[in-house]
């Protein structure tokens, strides 16, 4: 009886992975003309203090602890996600230094939001720019199997047309693992029967939101 009961778990779990398929996006016909490079920035920290060049639709995120090196994490794993869609687009990565340098440029010229958006692209030979935004990425305080604290991970991204500066996609992730006794539903997110560090939750976030990533 236990075994069958364990089978028929491990077929549910199975079910609910399988059938975790998002619906495919894509670029009104105008936009996929000529949108052939994205700029990507590097991940920018949420605070009280930002000027909010970049405007974010997402509201209601909690911000919280973030770890000293959850920029570079963030923007090693966008990288590695994105190279999916290579076959779509080619990806302008830039590093902090040279965001900090270009927007210093920018900025002396023209401090509107959507003209520092479109002088972005212009600059860099890009159809449109993409944003992201760190709220949390607090790490685990544990083990895979026994924790004090679960990791929590929160992070938007928006896309942003280079010529008219106007948002194209937004996706955003805002998750604290829970046990799956109380949600067996977040195993699409959490992949395994254990507790995540931030950064695997912070991969499986980015698996997650970028499934709504439009194509053309």
């Amino acid at each position: 009886m236990i075994i069958f009961r364990l089978l028929v778990f491990f077929i549910f779990i199975f079910f609910i992975v399988g059938c975790n398929k998002a619906e495919k996006h894509y670029l009104p016909p105008k936009i996929q003309e000529n949108l052939h490079s994205i700029l990507v920035l590097p991940f920018q920290i949420c605070s009280e203090n930002e000027n909010n060049i970049f405007f974010c639709p997402v509201k209601n995120i909690f911000t919280g602890k973030i770890e000293p090196y959850a920029t570079k994490e963030m923007d090693k794993l966008l990288r590695k996600k994105l190279e999916k869609f290579s076959s779509y687009y080619h990806f302008v990565f830039l590093s902090q230094s040279e965001f900090e340098k270009l927007m210093a440029e920018i900025m002396k010229k023209d401090s509107n939001p959507k003209e520092i958006i479109k002088n972005f692209c212009q600059k860099t030979n890009t159809q449109a720019l993409l944003y992201g935004r760190i709220y949390r990425f607090k790490q685990r305080e544990g083990s895979s199997f026994a924790i004090k604290e679960p990791a929590s991970v929160a992070f938007v991204l928006v896309l942003y047309d280079g010529a008219s500066a106007q948002i194209l996609w937004t996706g955003y992730f805002d998750e604290t693992q829970k046990p799956l006794s109380e949600n067996i539903l977040n195993l699409r997110i959490y992949k395994k029967l254990k507790w995540l560090t931030a950064e695997e939750l912070a991969e499986n976030g980015l698996d997650f939101v970028l499934k709504t990533f439009p194509l053309k």
